[in-house]
């Protein structure tokens, strides 16, 4: 239901666009009055905005909200310059925090690289250690096995004398000096029982310095051992690992060959024996092994 226009007003469709009289504007506020005027009061604790006397014209309420809109725009423009400017902090702020990261890995990995240089020459000390090491207990080994091959081969055959001819062969000479060679039969008899002794107590002694001999042997194969092991241990805390070489195809990136053997019986590239061990340095390759490896 629409409501009835202010006094003074007109109504008709063709006056709508026509512009009022003071007569009407003064009704139509008049009018805005009476219904303000009925709008109840807001609480005690918020004080009403005082309305300045002589009533309220068209001109101040427009004032009023031309001004309000001009500060909303101030304060919404403010906003967003606030928010742009938080947003380049923010920027800045990730730009440096960038700078600085990039500046610590830099850091990191110079320092990683200092220690690494560092590091380098003693990690090819004990490869050199280990390489010796090696080479001695195998020597030492080699040694053992032959001085136990001796010691368990048996003892050679005693020269057997030769057997006095018979009476009726014997030569003249032999018979002319029958009586002397009798008369010192005795005494040839003992030196050879002297030099049968002699005989077997150098074996014993030989056989006993040949037992503390092995015995000494097989002390130092484990010492080699236990220093090899220590080596390795300190190698692999330091990241450096042996490659696998024996029985593994040829790599060229890892290997380096010596010696190609031909008619092993193995695949041609094959590795067949490795003569010096190759390591990784953190997945690196800090030494090529040196190998020999089958041919066609």
């Amino acid at each position: 239901m629409s409501e009835s226009a202010p006094p003074g007003v007109a109504e008709g469709p063709a006056e709508r666009g026509a512009a009022m009289t003071p007569e009407a504007v003064a009704a139509a506020l008049e009018e805005m009055g009476r219904w303000l005027a009925q709008v109840p009061p807001p609480p005690a604790e918020e004080a009403a905005p005082a309305v300045p006397g002589g009533g309220l014209d068209l001109s101040t309420l427009l004032r009023e909200f031309t001004a309000l809109r001009h500060e909303v725009n101030l304060q919404t423009k403010a906003a967003r310059a606030q928010a742009e400017q938080n947003a380049e902090a923010l920027r800045r702020t990730q730009q440096a925090l960038d700078a600085l990261e990039a500046e610590r890995a830099d850091a990191a990995r110079r320092q990683r690289g200092d220690a690494d240089e560092q590091l380098r020459p003693l990690l090819r000390t004990l490869t050199e250690l280990y390489d010796a090491l090696a080479v001695a207990g195998r020597q030492t080994q080699r040694l053992r096995e032959t001085l136990s091959a001796e010691a368990a081969a048996p003892p050679p055959a005693a020269k057997e004398e030769e057997p006095e001819p018979p009476p009726g062969r014997r030569s003249w000479w032999a018979r002319w000096l029958g009586g002397a060679a009798a008369a010192t039969q005795p005494w040839h008899a003992a030196r050879l029982e002297r030099e049968r002794s002699a005989r077997l107590a150098a074996e014993r002694r030989l056989a006993a310095t040949a037992e503390r001999l092995g015995a000494a042997l097989a002390s130092l194969l484990a010492g080699y051992a236990m220093s090899l092991q220590r080596l390795e241990r300190a190698m692999r805390q330091h990241g450096l690992e042996p490659t696998e070489a024996v029985g593994q195809p040829f790599d060229p990136e890892r290997m380096e060959v010596l010696e190609a053997v031909a008619g092993s019986g193995r695949p041609s590239g094959e590795v067949l024996e490795e003569v010096r061990r190759g390591y990784l340095w953190n997945g690196r390759v800090f030494r090529c092994a040196q190998v020999r490896v089958a041919r066609d």
